[in-house]
């Protein structure tokens, strides 16, 4: 079966729904063509800005959580205070000029992400970008590290008026594709989705990471550089997937790109069966190294012929119907909980987290339940080590 991987986005045709996001894997032109000599369809530019702040980076600024898990393709956490592109703005021009020459041998697709501090800084980097020959322009209104006082990151997406004004700005000011890209930090995502969609973008990314703080509970002090970062990982992704699925059953009628957490081929399709029509990635580019791009493609294309879909659009968003609201939710108790004595060792674990105390060790050391007590929740099912315990619908 012959498989077709590309999409369409606000008339842009990429090769496939892998784009690399804003980030160090995407820091300047060697790094970009790697990812799309890696597989990618498109990448998206370290964000450019005047601000010399963000262009200085913190040193250190990257710290894994559960590390050693992350190296066993475990649930780990990304915490950094990565800013923006070091390159001062009009050296772009020549590099994104660099960078499309390069990537367009392999049909890769150029995204300028682009922050200003105000709306004359963002139009003349929408400018620049097309000066450049990027083919979009992505607008950074997700940092998590722009806190207040400023017109880009997350800061500016307080004011609803002002995203719309950042929005208008650039569409008037260029003829590229743009592309807004959402917070899920201190905005609701599907609000701010639907007013950049009533601005002008062409297509949103849904979602970036959020900030958090860890501390150092012997010295009292934030970790390493000291303050707040951002915080991402692959425990983000069933939360960037509910946002995606939530601004997709508003119908919108531009296209989502799924971002925040995606470190499988099946967090991959996951966003898109909830109707994104693309996903960027980053952190699992950091960790994992280049070749994962590929490994998702693979995955991607593995699972589409199995299911027996010939392109991404014949399952984008089919699963939202599928998504059952909570007034509709099963309330009565038609499963019984059944314990396999053979896999059971009498661990007492399930005993222990059973909110209800429906569970106790019989005489020989086994897992009983009490049907009557049971309210099935599932949680003894899920935290099993040994899979020992199993939901079963009743048949009276």
């Amino acid at each position: 079966m012959s498989l077709d991987l590309s999409i369409t986005i606000a008339d842009v045709e990429f090769k496939n729904p892998i784009i690399i996001a804003s980030g160090p894997p995407t820091m300047s032109p060697k790094h970009i063509i790697k990812c799309i000599r890696a597989g990618a369809a498109g990448a998206v530019t370290k964000t450019i800005t005047y601000d010399v702040t963000q262009q200085i980076q913190p040193k250190p600024r990257m710290y894994i959580v559960n590390s050693k898990d992350a190296l066993k393709n475990r649930f780990y956490s990304f915490y950094s205070i990565d800013l923006m592109s070091e390159y001062k703005p009009e050296a772009w021009i020549k590099l994104l000029k660099m960078t499309k020459k390069e990537i367009g041998k392999q049909n890769g697709v150029l995204i300028a992400s682009i922050a200003g501090r105000n709306f004359g800084e963002w139009e003349k980097l929408a400018q620049l970008a097309e000066k450049g020959n990027a083919d979009m322009i992505e607008l950074n209104l997700s940092c998590p590290h722009i806190e207040e006082g400023e017109l880009m990151g997350r800061a500016a997406v307080s004011d609803l008026n002002i995203v719309k004004q950042i929005i208008r700005t650039v569409k008037d000011s260029t003829s590229l594709p743009v592309i807004g890209k959402l917070t899920p930090h201190g905005a609701n995502p599907v609000e701010l989705a639907k007013t950049m969609v009533s601005a002008g973008v062409d297509a949103i990314v849904s979602t970036a990471r959020f900030q958090g703080l860890i501390l150092d509970v012997d010295t009292m002090r934030p970790i390493l550089w000291g303050g707040f970062g951002g915080y991402g990982g692959p425990w983000q992704a069933p939360i960037s997937i509910g946002w995606t699925a939530h601004i997709a059953k508003e119908t919108l009628r531009v296209p989502i790109i799924g971002s925040g957490g995606i470190s499988t081929w099946k967090d991959a399709i996951s966003f898109m069966l909830v109707g994104a029509s693309a996903i960027q990635l980053c952190t699992t580019v950091m960790i994992k190294g280049y070749n994962v791009i590929q490994n998702i493609i693979e995955g991607i294309k593995k699972w589409m012929k199995e299911k027996g879909f010939k392109r991404i659009n014949e399952f984008t968003g089919l699963a939202l119907k599928n998504i059952i609201p909570v007034e509709k939710l099963e309330r009565r108790r038609i499963y019984k909980v059944v314990i396999d004595d053979v896999k059971c060792t009498g661990c007492g674990i399930c005993i222990k987290v059973c909110p209800y105390e429906a569970l106790k060790l019989s005489e020989n050391n086994k897992a009983l339940v009490d049907k009557m007590i049971c309210d099935n929740c599932g949680l003894c099912v899920s935290i099993c080590p040994l899979d020992a315990i199993s939901l079963e619908r009743q048949t009276k």
